[in-house]
């Protein structure tokens, strides 16, 4: 008998990649014997994929990688699944978890809501040696692709770090990312090698991110800021998510791209006390990376 193939399109963020993992997970429990295939638009998407005991097979969405993918799809001569959830405004009319918006969308339940990530031993060896030569690791991103509105005032960064003078801040992001002076710079990394440096910090501070899911698969103390999104939909339970909402927030799904009327306000709430309050809490726990 012929296994059941599930073909997945992976569109999305890095963000959402990570978190459409844990319902993967579920699907093959749901489906023991079937075949997943995974359809990925990028290089980044193909990089979350990589090792995934719960995918069969990562292939690429180009018409010239797999003519005959791309040829079933487009007459829909084959059923394709998606878990693009955006579209269905989950700031406004979700009160639980991303993970599990996606895992309706495949009609599955999560046992294990942990997002799923899984590095090579050597990916492993090189991020755990580097991180070694560093005091106290805690890793940092200050900048969301989704929304500028998500993001904290810059000049903050460089308190919170002064503050906190036993630790050594480092820097994760893209090279175009604005540089927190105070920090150790490692934008520009990729993104493997990225997910592999939180998991060897002893602990992570920044905006919600493609790397602050990244610490739900490490189960890596953070601390994360929220405004125009909220942690209902986009926390986890490893972080300590810092929500100070006004009137108008959330407001994700209503500005999109637009700039906040109000200079993220939201954001400009929380103050550096209390996030080096919250990550100073973090720090206390003991991680041992799995």
């Amino acid at each position: 008998m012929r296994r059941k193939k599930i073909r997945v399109i992976a569109w999305g963020g890095l963000g959402d990649i990570l978190l459409s993992t844990p319902a993967f997970k579920a699907l093959k429990q749901k489906h023991p014997g079937c075949r997943i295939i995974v359809y990925c638009p990028t290089k980044g998407h193909r990089e979350i994929f990589r090792n995934n005991p719960d995918i069969d097979a990562i292939r690429s969405t180009s018409f010239f990688a797999n003519p005959v993918a791309f040829t079933m799809y487009y007459f829909k001569w084959a059923k394709f699944h998606t878990f693009l959830y955006g579209h269905l405004s989950p700031s406004l009319y979700y009160r639980k978890s991303a993970k599990e918006i996606i895992a309706d969308m495949f009609d599955v339940t999560l046992e294990d809501k942990n997002i799923r990530v899984f590095l090579t031993p050597e990916e492993e060896r090189k991020a755990r040696e580097y991180m070694s030569g560093f005091k106290n690791p805690v890793v940092l991103h200050i900048t969301s692709r989704c929304s500028k509105n998500q993001e904290w005032p810059f000049n903050n960064w460089d308190k919170l770090i002064r503050s906190m003078p036993e630790y050594t801040f480092i820097q994760l992001g893209l090279k175009d990312e604005l540089k927190v002076k105070q920090a150790v710079d490692l934008r520009g990394t990729t993104f493997r090698e990225a997910l592999a440096f939180i998991k060897h910090a002893r602990g992570f501070v920044g905006v919600n991110s493609s790397f602050s899911h990244a610490t739900n698969a490490f189960g890596i103390p953070g601390v994360v800021l929220f405004g125009p999104s909220q942690p209902e939909v986009w926390g986890h339970p490893n972080n300590i998510n810092l929500y100070k909402p006004v009137r108008c927030a959330p407001c994700l799904d209503i500005l999109l791209d637009s700039d906040c009327p109000y200079d993220k306000r939201c954001m400009h709430n929380i103050t550096v006390e209390e996030v080096r309050a919250a990550l100073l809490r973090q720090l206390e726990k003991d991680h041992i990376p799995a």
